[in-house]
């Protein structure tokens, strides 16, 4: 049997932290996700598979977005139609896969859960469990049925499983306890980088967030589709993200005047165009002279003439060999300022109080980079803002 996993598709994500940067980058997100689950769709009809799997965080939010349900439904009907099941639990964010509130899918849909956890399709028997609130600390494995003797058994699973440094413990599940339950295969979600673990014949595939919402997502991009046999369950990963993420390193530090900056520029922009993917950009300027804002700028009117590329954000930093102004005595004693405890302290104290009050789109833009990386961006800015102002 091939099955096609895939799980964290975030149907409505708001995309806010690049949407406040670049609106249109936002829009192109937003419709993304969409675009990207029509090709999972598509590959599981052009790849011939039996099952479609997709292991919770369907949607993003508990928000009555009643037309991004009616979408998923059309789509999963679209796979009914081609012959092909899917079988789905919900994860954290699923409060619009509530069956009690909502209804059912569809025909050859079957959502797991703890009144309904096993389904059997073509002589394999699924098991799964939804969540049934936004966070679950204790884990779900307890609860999962003993695997159908003389079967191929496979489980859905939305977890954390031991913990990841970027995503709180959901669901918790000791991974060697995972692989000693007794079925030939998990697929799991919650994790958006991807990755699979092989215990002896077992095999557990998290396929990762199939559509990256931001930088921090880059290694997603992909779904998996295991083929199970009487050996270890073999897999192989498909790319389906219809928009991807890269950097991109200028060094603008010598150039003469605005055309030589905005040659190098353009040059860079249609260097990241790809013929089949969307790309934002995220600029790793080095100069002297030019702030964050004007080469943000600079970048959104060169676009106009390039398709399929958007700027998602200008970091810059200034040469090594800064020239040694009267301007550079304030950067030194605010670069003498960053290492006073006391200073770290207070800066630490404000980026936690925005973490809890800002939206969490936010919140994991914020969090990509250490502290000390946000404070040497801030002298950056204000070191090119002094450079620039006395170069006028």
């Amino acid at each position: 049997m091939r099955v096609l996993v895939s799980a964290d598709i975030h149907l409505g994500s708001p995309i806010r932290s690049a949407a406040m940067r670049n609106p249109e980058l936002g829009d192109q997100l937003k419709q993304a996700s969409r675009d990207t689950f029509i090709r999972i769709v598509g590959l599981a009809i052009s790849e011939n598979v039996e099952v479609l799997v997709l292991a919770g965080d369907i949607f993003d939010n508990d928000q009555p977005d009643l037309k991004s349900r009616a979408f998923l439904i059309s789509q999963l009907a679209r796979a009914a139609d081609a012959g092909i099941p899917t079988i789905l639990i919900r994860g954290n964010h699923d409060a619009l896969l509530d069956h009690r509130a909502h209804g059912d899918l569809g025909p050859n849909i079957h959502l797991l859960h703890k009144n309904e956890p096993s389904v059997e399709i073509g002589g394999v028997w699924f098991h799964g469990l939804s969540f049934d609130a936004a966070h679950v600390s204790k884990s779900f494995l307890p609860d999962y049925p003993a695997p159908v003797t003389g079967r191929k058994n496979v489980g859905l699973m939305h977890t954390s499983l031991d913990g990841s440094p970027a995503h709180d413990p959901y669901a918790p599940c000791s991974e060697q306890d995972l692989m000693a339950h007794g079925y030939d295969l998990w697929c799991l979600g919650h994790i958006h980088a991807p990755f699979e673990r092989t215990s002896g014949p077992v095999l557990a595939v998290m396929p990762g967030i199939p559509q990256p919402r931001h930088f921090g997502e880059r290694t997603g991009g992909t779904v998996a589709i295991v083929e199970l046999d009487d050996d270890t369950p073999k897999i192989e990963r498909h790319h389906v993200g219809h928009l991807r993420f890269t950097e991109c390193a200028l060094d603008l530090s010598q150039c003469s005047d605005v055309q030589e900056v905005l040659s190098t520029l353009r040059s860079a922009l249609q260097g990241a165009q790809h013929p089949e993917h969307h790309t934002a950009v995220r600029l790793q300027v080095t100069t002297g002279h030019h702030t964050a804002d004007m080469l943000t700028a600079f970048a959104n009117e060169l676009l106009d003439n390039i398709e399929r590329v958007y700027v998602d954000k200008v970091k810059v930093a200034a040469p090594k060999q800064q020239v040694d102004a009267k301007a550079d005595d304030l950067v030194r004693l605010m670069r003498a300022e960053l290492t006073e405890p006391g200073f770290q302290l207070a800066a630490e104290e404000i980026l936690e109080e925005l973490r809890n009050t800002l939206p969490r789109e936010i919140v994991d833009e914020l969090s990509e980079d250490p502290l000390d990386d946000l404070l040497e961006e801030a002298i950056a800015e204000v070191t090119l803002s002094l450079h620039s102002g006395a170069a006028e």
